[in-house]
C-alpha cells in the first residue's frame, strides 16, 4: 500500500497517532520495536511488578552511576511492547496543574495553554465516574475509573492528611489538583487500559493502518532535509519504508532523541565524535531531561491489612477469584491509591510536590520484593524539579542503546523540596487517624533535620518514579528541537510527538499529558495536510 505517514512507536502517544490519522482514511503504517501485548500480566493490574524486569517487554535501560543517585545505576524501564510503557506502567491518570501549561504557553509554545489543551483531553478519556464536564471527558477510547477496591489503610491515610491540614479534593483531574484525594487510573473494569486496549483496538480493524511488531527504528531516511521514510530491522532483517506525507516519531523520552541522533539529527561535535554525518546540528537534542526522582517513608504497619500480606499465599487465592468473578478486589490495584498535591514553601502559585501513598511496602534494596510484614509507604516527589539530565548516543550504532544521565539533585532546590515533602508526610503519619495502624517509621527512621541528611538519603535510597520527558523540547529557543505545531526545526517531514516535547515535567504522573499532546499533535498533521 502507499503510505501517507509512519508513526515510530506504538506508546502512549504513537498508539494515539495511529488511531487519530487513520480514522479519515489515510494510510498509516505503525512501528513498534516489541512484540504484540500478549503476554497476561499487562492486562492484570496488579501485575505491574512483574514488568518492570520483564526483558521481552521492556527496553531496561538504565541511568550512568551519578553522584545525585550515590554512584548507583538506577533502573529505567520503559515499555517494548504495543502500548508501549503505558502497558507496563502503574495506571496512574493524572493530567497536571493548569500552570503547567501555561508556562509552555509563556515560553513560546503557542497554543499550548491550559484552555487550549484541555479539550483534548476530555476528547481522549471516558471517565466513568462523571466528574465536572467542564473539565472532564465522556465517551473518548481512554477509560479512566476511580479504585475498585480500597483498602482501610488508604481511608485512613486520606483522613490522616486532612487532620493534618490538607483539604481534600474530590478530583484533582479537575477545578483543583491541590489536596488529597483518591487515585484514578487507565483501568477497564478488571483489565488494564494500556493505548493499544483502547485507542489502538479501536483502529485495528481499518484496513488503511498496518500495524507492525519487533519492528526497531535504525535511521531515519532523508533526502536532503526532507524526511521521507524509516529504516528498520525485522526478523533480522533490514527493511524500508517511505511516507508520502510525514514521518512521525513517538519514541518517548529516551529513544525519540537517540533515533534523531543516530540518524544525524542533534549536537554536531557529539555526532562527530561518534563518526556519525551531521545532517543537521540541532543542539537541542538529548539535553532538558527532566525526571521526577522520589524518596520514600515507610511505616509498619499494625492492626490493619496491607497488600504485604493481600500478595502472598494464602490471602492472594480469594483475591484472584474477586478478580475473575467480580472484577475489583487486590488485583485491581496499581502503583498507588490515593495522593496529595502540596506547596513546599508559602509563596507558590501552585503545588510542587506529589506525595504518593500506597497500603504496602518493599525490601530495601531488593528488587521489587515486599516486605513479610505489613507495611505502607508515601513516596515523595518534588514535582517541578529543577534538575537537568541529557540522554546521548554512545555510538554509531542505532541497536546499542543510549547513554543517560539524569543529573539528578544537581539542583540544591531540588533538595529543598524532599525535605519538605519529609516533614509534610511525617505530619500525616503523626495524625489521629493512623495513630492505632502504626508500629512507627521504618524508613529512613533518622532525623531529616538538615540539608545533608536529606542528600545522603536521597543519593543513597532515591529512585526514579518512570517519568523522563523534554530531551527533545518544544519551543522557539535554540535548543528547541521542534517548534509549537511538534515540526522538528530545520527538517521537513518530520514531527516528534511524545513525552519528550514536553519543555517542562509536568506536576504529576505523565501519561495521561502524553496521550493528550498525541491527541493535539494528530489534529495539528490533519490540519496542516488540509490546508
Amino acid at each position: 500500500m502507499s503510505i501517507d505517514y509512519i508513526v515510530v512507536g506504538a506508546g502512549s502517544a504513537g498508539c494515539v497517532m495511529a488511531n487519530r490519522l487513520s480514522e479519515d482514511g489515510a494510510d498509516v503504517v505503525l512501528l513498534e520495536a516489541g512484540p504484540k501485548d500478549v503476554n497476561p500480566f499487562i492486562h492484570i493490574p496488579a501485575g505491574v511488578r512483574t514488568l518492570l524486569y520483564n526483558k521481552s517487554i521492556n527496553w531496561m535501560y538504565s541511568s550512568e552511576p551519578e553522584p545525585g543517585s550515590g554512584g548507583r545505576r538506577i533502573h529505567w524501564p520503559r515499555g517494548k511492547v504495543l502500548g508501549g510503557s503505558s502497558s507496563i506502567n502503574g495506571m496512574q491518570y493524572v493530567r497536571g496543574n493548569s500552570t503547567d501549561y501555561d508556562g509552555w504557553a509563556q515560553r513560546g509554545c503557542k497554543g499550548w495553554s491550559y484552555d487550549e489543551i484541555l479539550p483534548f483531553f476530555q476528547k481522549s478519556e471516558d471517565f466513568l465516574e462523571g466528574g465536572d464536564s467542564a473539565y472532564r471527558g465522556r465517551g473518548g477510547p481512554l477509560k479512566v475509573e476511580e479504585a475498585r477496591t480500597i483498602l482501610p489503610l488508604t481511608d485512613l491515610f486520606v483522613e490522616a492528611a486532612q487532620q493534618a491540614g490538607f483539604p481534600l479534593t474530590a478530583d484533582y483531574n479537575g477545578a483543583q489538583q491541590e489536596g488529597v484525594g483518591y487515585s484514578q487510573m487507565t483501568r477497564m473494569g478488571r483489565r488494564r487500559a494500556s493505548t493499544a486496549q483502547t485507542f489502538l483496538a479501536e483502529a485495528k480493524g481499518r484496513p488503511n493502518l498496518k500495524i507492525e511488531t519487533d519492528a526497531m527504528a535504525a535511521k531515519l531516511l532523508f533526502e536532503g532535509k526532507k524526511c521521507v521514510g524509516v529504516s528498520f530491522r525485522q526478523g533480522g532483517q533490514m527493511r524500508e519504508l517511505r511516507a508520502d506525507r510525514e514521518v512521525v516519531v513517538c519514541g518517548g523520552a529516551i529513544n525519540s532523541p537517540h533515533l534523531l541522533q543516530v540518524s544525524g539529527i542533534g549536537p554536531g561535535a557529539h555526532l562527530q565524535s561518534l563518526g556519525i554525518e551531521t545532517l543537521h546540528d540541532l543542539p537541542g537534542v538529548g539535553g532538558n531531561l527532566s525526571d521526577h526522582y522520589v524518596v520514600r517513608i515507610a511505616h509498619r504497619v499494625k492492626n490493619a491489612v496491607s497488600m504485604n500480606q493481600q500478595a502472598r499465599f494464602p490471602r492472594v487465592v480469594p483475591e484472584v477469584i474477586r478478580w475473575v468473578l467480580r472484577g475489583d478486589g487486590a488485583l485491581t490495584f496499581g502503583a498507588t491509591s490515593a495522593m496529595m498535591f502540596t506547596r513546599s514553601r508559602e509563596g507558590l502559585s501552585s503545588p510542587d510536590l506529589q506525595l504518593l501513598f500506597a497500603p504496602v511496602s518493599f525490601e530495601p534494596n531488593r528488587k521489587n520484593v515486599l516486605e513479610r510484614k505489613p507495611g505502607m509507604a508515601v513516596a515523595i516527589c518534588p514535582a517541578r524539579p529543577e534538575s537537568r539530565g541529557t540522554i546521548m548516543a554512545g555510538s554509531a550504532d542505532p541497536f546499542e542503546p543510549p547513554v543517560i544521565r539524569p543529573n539528578y539533585l544537581s539542583a540544591e532546590s531540588d533538595l529543598h523540596v524532599l525535605k519538605a515533602g519529609i516533614e509534610q508526610t511525617r505530619k500525616v503519619f503523626a495524625a489521629p487517624a493512623l495513630a492505632n495502624y502504626t508500629e512507627g517509621e521504618v524508613r529512613p527512621g533518622t532525623p531529616m533535620d538538615t540539608i545533608d541528611e536529606v542528600r545522603e538519603y536521597a543519593q543513597s535510597q532515591g529512585t526514579t518514579i518512570y517519568h523522563p520527558v523534554g530531551t527533545c523540547k518544544m519551543g522557539e529557543d535554540p535548543m528547541a528541537v521542534v517548534d509549537s505545531r511538534l515540526r522538528v526545526h530545520g527538517i521537513e517531514g518530520l514531527r516528534v510527538i511524545d513525552a519528550s516535547v514536553m519543555p517542562t515535567v509536568t506536576t504529576g504522573n505523565t501519561n495521561a499529558p502524553t496521550i493528550m499532546i498525541a491527541e493535539k499533535g494528530a489534529m495539528m498533521i490533519r490540519e496542516d495536510a488540509a490546508a
